[in-house]
């Protein structure tokens, strides 16, 4: 197992130094596990944010801080003024995903497809599906003991041209304590002396669509597009010298010349999304679900040890050219990703994720509800 030393400067001011072996975040279970567990529930938890559009927030604070008080003052009314748009354009995207696919709905078609794994009963499988249940985390935040718990998120790129779903894998089993598979040079990580007996991640990015041609037409568009975003209620534009009227002015200048950024073609490809009732995010979802809901099982019978100096496996090419691969070298090795055939360029998720609010309101809602509960039962 390597070995990695993290010196913090005060550590170096000692003469000392932490000594940290890295391990891959997935945990597979070994042949013995597998016959003890059998049979197991699934539990899915409740999906809370339901698709997010993610974006880049600005964040000039550690640079303001070099200049004082005022730099940061100064900073803070710039950030305010760079990240209003986007901030209020990942919102209303994501409030309009969420028109054609409320959160619960995700939630009902992760147990759907679960349910299609429930085994027949033959003895000797493995580990298997016996059935299938939810859990609303926000109130009951512990793992579920004896149990496959499984957890989704779902992220539609800075650009709007993939959505990425991604799922955590966890079987806690008090009975089975967790013991590392690793050999470590002294003490092993406190990582690895505790926790699940099983975890593992599974992502699925869908198929790209295309960037549009900036067209003389199209920026027409984009200006149009802009300038509708920051109308208020009443319709009329921000006043003059306000922050959103900067923020505005910053924008069109922006579209006015000759190459798009990826908010700027995430105006157009957001609502692609959502176009026929949104017919495209519910294939995607439904593909992604599928995937998991197979690779979950698949893997829980899989007691391959991964390595942090593996190498990817190929384990699934599909007709359209999407494949399945597990991942070799570094932390993530022995997780699984589903990509698609062709990948016209790289994409980026943006460092912040705008969340619907009426899944905002729900997740509130949940939340008052459990401590009011709680308050009576006193």
């Amino acid at each position: 197992m390597r070995k990695i030393a993290i010196c913090a400067l005060a550590a170096l001011s000692l003469g000392a130094c932490v000594s940290y072996q890295p391990v891959p975040n997935a945990r597979p279970l070994n042949a013995q596990h597998i016959e003890a567990i059998g049979p197991t529930s699934v539990v899915i938890a409740e999906n809370n944010t339901g698709v997010m559009k993610s974006w880049f927030r600005q964040d000039s604070s550690a640079a303001a801080a070099s200049q004082g008080l005022i730099g940061v003052l100064v900073g803070a009314a710039m950030d305010g003024i760079m990240n209003y748009a986007p901030s209020r354009r990942a919102r209303r995207a994501a409030d309009e995903l969420a028109e054609v696919m409320p959160a619960q709905t995700l939630t009902d078609s992760m147990v759907r497809h679960f349910s299609a794994q429930i085994a027949t009963g033959e003895p000797g499988a493995g580990v298997t599906v016996s059935d299938v249940r939810t859990v609303q985390k926000l109130t009951s935040p512990g793992v579920t003991d004896d149990a496959l718990e499984v957890a989704t998120s779902y992220l539609l790129s800075e650009d709007a041209t993939t959505l990425q779903v991604s799922a955590t894998l966890t079987y806690q089993n008090a009975a089975m304590p967790y013991v590392t598979p690793y050999t470590f040079e002294g003490e092993p990580p406190a990582g690895e002396l505790t926790g699940p007996l099983y975890r593992n991640s599974l992502t699925y990015s869908s198929r790209q669509l295309p960037v549009p041609a900036l067209t003389p037409e199209l920026r027409e568009r984009l200006i149009a597009s802009i300038e509708d975003n920051h109308r208020d209620e009443a319709g009329a534009l921000p006043a003059e010298g306000s922050d959103a009227f900067k923020s505005m002015t910053r924008e069109l200048a922006e579209a006015r010349d000759d190459r798009l950024t990826k908010a700027e073609i995430a105006i157009f490809l957001a609502r692609e999304w959502t176009r026929d009732d949104g017919a495209l995010l519910r294939a995607e979802i439904d593909n992604a679900h599928a995937f998991i809901a197979k690779y979950a099982v698949l893997d829980m019978n899989r007691t391959a040890i991964p390595s942090l100096t593996g190498v990817d496996e190929l384990v699934e090419t599909l007709p359209d050219g999407r494949t399945v691969r597990r991942g070799g070298p570094g932390i993530t090795a022995g997780s699984y990703v589903s990509l698609p055939g062709e990948v016209s360029d790289f994409v980026t998720y943006g460092n912040a994720a705008a969340i619907a609010e009426v899944n905002e309101t729900r997740a509130r809602n949940i939340q008052e509800a459990a401590r009011a509960a709680a308050r009576s039962a006193r």
